[in-house]
């Protein structure tokens, strides 16, 4: 009889061998959440940034400051801001194929990165309207007297 109790006192080898299976299987699909997590949250910081960024590059090249808006294309990087972090700023003037949209412009802003090997992009895109002004000139410029 004192046989059969200290037999059954201990736990068996499969026992203790299928305890560390579950308790590693579980251990791997908190680290694999926990990861995930901080990835949507690296995700969602650099988003963040890039939103900044695109009022950073309306600040710092202001289209009402240009002495005639045109369709064309221009880019630049962030001096002092986050590294491999660049922009471009697309102008298309959509009245040159229609009359009715005479003076209306698209404008397109990028933000692009690097996030490891892969390049990650925020874009706005803007309709702009610009009349002629008395000399015929298409600018946001506001006159001097």
């Amino acid at each position: 009889m004192n046989r059969d109790r200290s037999r059954r006192a201990g736990m068996t080898l499969i026992e203790v061998i299928l305890a560390i299976v579950i308790l590693g299987l579980a251990l791997g699909t908190l680290i694999e959440a926990s990861s995930r997590a901080l990835a949507v949250v690296r995700q969602a910081r650099n988003y963040e940034m890039a939103r900044r960024m695109l009022g950073r590059v309306d600040a710092e090249n202001p289209l009402r400051l240009k002495e005639e808006i045109e369709a064309g294309q221009e880019a630049g990087g962030f001096e002092g801001g986050p590294e491999g972090w660049s922009w471009t700023r697309t102008i298309e003037d959509l009245g040159e194929a229609d009359e009715q949209k005479e003076g209306l412009f698209r404008l397109t802003t990028r933000v692009t990165w690097a996030q490891g090997e892969r390049r990650s992009t925020e874009e706005t895109v803007q309709m702009l309207y610009v009349p002629e002004n008395s000399d015929g000139v298409r600018t946001l410029k506001p006159k001097v007297l």
